[in-house]
């Protein structure tokens, strides 16, 4: 096969329970060193990304769900949600009491303190300290948004989902969803750094094992599911490797003969 780049989710497939697996990091260094380039492909917002990446040594990234795509600091490509949406999001999660966090560029964001039961939901992600502020002040803000994360069981999502039609819910925990734009999906995030780089979704593979994953194994030329991803989701993928805490990225890479 003739791979030129390699995406890679972060939960589930680099980092179980919040630590990065030895074997996924040993992997990363081997592609690096080949000269094959290398993106983490996530729906995690960038400040919770950034730590990751200089660690992994990868310049590039897909945020977001597709949302945002960075060279280092230059932004490549992007899809806030519409200021509009953010202002009646706003509004309903405070109406409802629904816990959030808004994510820009370089900020996170709520109105009013996470409860306390649901900390062990961020303490396992590893999620950054978010600022708290006023709601007057978010209204007012002309930041770009790119993403709300709110705290909402799956009785709540017909209701968000028929009063926000242009945004998707991607559900990653039993009480946590992100709310995003419609138009934003891991792969058309990576679609637009393979433009900029010239190369051919053709030659490109990505590992993941979520639901938003399923329109990179879709669009990429090749895909890989991880072990340890539900039957819906590996059945979009070409490939199936071990569990993330099995080796899953490495022997998947290997499989496919790059190292």
């Amino acid at each position: 096969m003739n791979i030129e780049f390699v995406f890679l989710d972060i939960d589930g497939t680099l980092v179980k329970n919040g630590h990065l697996v030895s074997s996924a990091e040993r992997a990363v260094a081997k592609l690096l060193e080949r000269g094959i380039g290398v993106a983490l492909c996530t729906g995690r917002s960038v400040l919770h990304t950034r730590s990751l990446q200089r660690r992994l040594h990868i310049s590039y990234g897909v945020y977001f769900n597709g949302g945002l795509v960075m060279h280092d600091h230059e932004v490549l490509a992007k899809s806030p949600l519409a200021h509009d949406t953010v202002t009646r999001a706003l509004h309903f999660f405070h109406d409802h009491d629904l816990p959030f966090l808004l994510h820009t560029e370089a900020q996170t964001f709520t109105t009013r303190a996470i409860p306390r039961r649901l900390e062990p939901i961020l303490q396992a992600y590893n999620f950054e300290p978010a600022e708290t502020v006023p709601a007057e002040h978010l209204l007012q803000s002309t930041l770009d948004v790119y993403q709300a994360n709110v705290f909402m069981t799956a009785d709540w999502e017909a209701r968000v989902q028929q009063t926000f039609p242009e945004c998707l819910i991607y559900r990653w925990d039993a009480e946590a969803v992100d709310l995003q734009r419609r138009s934003s999906d891991k792969s058309i995030g990576a679609m637009a750094l393979l433009n900029y780089l010239g190369i051919a979704p053709d030659c490109a593979v990505h590992f993941g094992d979520g639901g938003n994953d399923i329109g990179m194994f879709q669009t990429m030329g090749t895909s890989v599911a991880m072990g340890n991803a539900e039957p819906h989701v590996k059945k979009h993928a070409q490939f199936q490797t071990t569990a993330v805490d099995d080796d899953g990225v490495l022997l998947g890479l290997q499989r496919l003969g790059l190292f």
